[in-house]
C-alpha cells in the first residue's frame, strides 16, 4: 500500500463526497440564476460550469500528489494541464449524475436504482477514456522502447505482430 496510512483511503470518500456535494451547490445556484434564459444558454452555462469546476478540482488533486514519493511524472507540465483534463473526465461525468440523486421529491432514489446509475456511469466514464485513447493518445509521447510490443489485447488470437 505504498506505506500510505489506511486511514487516507477512508478520507477519499470523504474529499470525493465533498467535491460532489460542492458541484451540487453550485449547480443549484446557477440553475436558479439562469432560470429565465433560453433552454440553449442554459445548458451551455451548465455545461460550461460543469467542465470549468470538473478541470479546476481535477488540477488541485493533481497539484496536490505531485510530491508523494512515489509518483513520478515524466513531463510534470503536461501532467498538470492535461492529465488533469483526463482525470477531468471522471467529475465531468459524475457531477450531473450525483446532482440527479433524490433531486426532485416525488422522485425518490432506492439502492438498486443508485447502483444501476453509478456503473452506467462507470461505464460512461471508461468509454470517453478509451476514445481519448484511440483518437488522442498519451498524455505524453511514450518512447518506442516503452510501448507495447504487440498492439490489441493479448488475450485474443491473431493480435500479434505479422513482421
Amino acid at each position: 500500500m505504498n506505506n500510505v496510512p489506511h486511514t487516507t483511503f477512508l478520507l477519499t470518500h470523504v474529499c470525493f463526497l465533498f467535491y460532489h456535494v460542492a458541484s451540487n451547490l453550485t449547480l443549484r445556484r446557477i440553475r436558479h440564476s439562469v432560470a429565465d434564459l433560453p433552454d440553449k444558454i442554459r445548458w451551455a452555462v451548465e455545461a460550461g460550469w460543469i467542465l470549468a469546476l470538473a478541470y479546476f478540482i481535477a488540477y488541485l488533486e493533481t497539484l496536490a500528489i505531485s510530491n508523494f514519493p512515489y509518483y513520478e511524472f515524466v513531463d510534470r507540465a503536461s501532467m498538470y494541464k492535461v492529465g488533469s483534463l483526463f482525470y477531468a473526465i471522471y467529475f465531468i461525468v459524475s457531477f450531473p449524475m450525483f446532482l440527479r440523486i433524490d433531486e426532485k421529491s416525488s422522485d425518490l432514489w432506492d439502492l438498486p436504482r443508485v447502483a444501476v446509475d453509478a456503473l452506467g456511469a462507470a461505464m460512461l466514464v471508461t468509454i470517453i477514456l478509451d476514445l481519448w485513447r484511440i483518437f488522442l493518445g498519451p498524455v505524453v509521447p511514450l518512447p518506442e522502447a516503452k510501448q507495447c510490443l504487440q498492439p490489441g489485447l493479448p488475450w485474443f488470437p491473431g493480435q500479434t505482430n505479422q513482421t
